[in-house]
């Protein structure tokens, strides 16, 4: 490494590879992730395996989830190019079930233990995106910093795309210029991915249901949170935004529009924070642009690798701290999946949503949520007897986790196997419910409380109390 980097153009991408890996029949490349992908390296790379010219080792992608195109996943390329994704898309989830790409089960907070010194995807190349400041010119990783100073740190090859379209973050994203090997200065480089800010004004009925639950029974001043991204973690921050709480806190892994608008309404101060006092902490920024303009230089808004936001450690240190996250299903033993719809229709990934829960498995820390709608947009039931076969559980039995739905919450904490089962039927969609519960009350298996009769609701169970009305109420 020099002091200052090499500039190059895309298309000399392939030939510096072939060049410092000359002889090599195999390579790992970790890619720079999700509205930082290198969109414009990566088609440029994939163009050149395409031709075999100049001759590449076989190289393995490694990455979590990725925006835009991903063109070596394509039919035909895995002779020369394979994907390890550790959390996926629709173009790579599509390849994997296909056979085409590979899955790695992995938590956020583990990422560093897969491609550390000596490890299975120990990368040979780091290949991502920076943004340049204007006076000190500093290099920031900008939206994406996740596990990618373990990348840049163990990669005998560093190449990095500048973007002055993406924002210059605060905190861990920092760069140093002798960490970069090679600088991509090329206006043909994509700019980063901007996704649309949610309609915060017309969420669901279920979704409204779901965000006042959680808000009126979980939510209070100075608490710590983590948001997942989507319909209902924006239903959450809606009904928070409505009830005015103060001084919240912000740690995730993921920082997007809806927590933003917590922080501008002076909801979120982090001035109650135990640790990182002051300003939000998070791996991965992805939204709109009025997103990316804000966090642009913020110093309320700081970069940290996922090995930190995601750590136990982190996240016990700033309780009271209330996790929010979605999933595919819940059975009646209290098992949670979110990676595999099943066995065979992979899905996503478990991200850091086991982290999460691990984390807060003491009740003294906080609480770990799984807001999930009742049943899917075919009808049919998120809740179900066990969960698919040969899935992987990001929260199992023995997590204690809360279960909220538009119908309720099952606060499943501390709870024997059979009163867990009764629990979660109990806040089931009501076409489901009744069997359900007579299902659990008919079999010996499930071991009933003490007293437990036929229609009384559970003591771990919170019915939706509200002014809020379902289309089958």
């Amino acid at each position: 490494m020099s002091d200052t980097p090499k500039e190059i153009r895309l298309e000399q991408i392939a030939d510096v590879i072939a060049e410092k890996f000359k002889g090599k029949d195999e390579i790992t490349c970790y890619v720079g992730s999700n509205a930082a992908s290198p969109t414009a390296s990566l088609e440029f790379l994939t163009e050149a395996i395409k031709r075999r010219l100049p001759k590449l080792p076989f190289l393995k992608m490694v990455h979590i989830l990725m925006q835009g195109p991903i063109p070596y996943t394509e039919e035909g390329l895995q002779d020369r190019v394979m994907t390890y994704s550790i959390f996926s898309g629709g173009e790579v989830r599509k390849a994997a079930n296909e056979g085409r790409a590979f899955y790695v089960p992995c938590t956020l907070a583990n990422i560093d233990s897969l491609i550390g010194k000596f490890r299975e995807y120990e990368p040979d190349i780091a290949l991502f995106k920076v943004r340049q400041h204007d006076l000190t010119g500093e290099f920031s990783l900008g939206l994406s910093v996740e596990a990618m100073h373990t990348a840049i740190d163990h990669a005998d090859l560093v190449i990095a795309e500048l973007d002055p379209s993406m924002p210059f973050t605060q905190g861990q994203s920092i760069v140093d210029a002798t960490s970069i090997d090679y600088l991509i200065v090329d206006e043909r480089v994509k700019p980063i991915y901007e996704i649309p800010s949610p309609d915060f004004a017309n969420l669901s009925p279920a979704e409204r249901r779901i965000g006042e639950l959680i808000t009126k029974h979980f939510i209070s001043d100075g608490a710590t949170i983590q948001v997942g991204i989507g319909k209902i973690p924006d239903a959450v921050i809606a009904t928070i935004c409505d009830a005015k709480f103060k001084d919240l806190g912000i740690q995730t892994e993921l920082y997007g529009d809806g927590l933003m608008k917590l922080q501008k309404a002076g909801i979120v101060t982090n001035r109650r924070k135990n640790i990182n006092k002051g300003y939000s902490t998070t791996s991965l920024i992805m939204g709109s642009k009025e997103l990316y303009d804000y966090v642009h230089m913020r110093a309320g808004v700081q970069m940290r690798p996922c090995g930190y936001t995601n750590a136990s450690k982190t996240i016990r240190q700033n309780a009271p701290f209330i996790s929010v996250n979605t999933a595919i299903g819940v059975d009646f033993y209290g098992n949670v999946w979110a990676d595999f719809i099943d066995a065979r229709h992979y899905y996503s990934g478990v991200g850091g949503q086991p982290d999460f829960i691990r984390a807060l498995n003491d009740p003294i820390y906080g609480v770990p949520i799984i807001a999930i709608k009742s049943v899917t947009r075919h009808g049919d039931s998120k809740i179900v007897r066990t969960h698919p076969p040969g899935v992987s559980l990001t929260a199992s039995a023995y997590d204690g986790v809360v279960i909220v739905n538009e119908f309720g919450i099952a606060d499943l904490r501390g709870l024997t196997a059979g009163e867990k089962a009764l629990a979660i039927a109990s806040i089931a969609h009501p076409k489901y419910r009744d069997d359900f519960m007579k299902e659990i009350v008919d079999d010996p298996y499930f071991t009933k409380p003490k007293g437990y009769q036929v229609g009384k609701p559970h003591r771990s169970v919170t019915y939706y109390n509200g002014d809020v009305k379902l289309e089958e109420e």
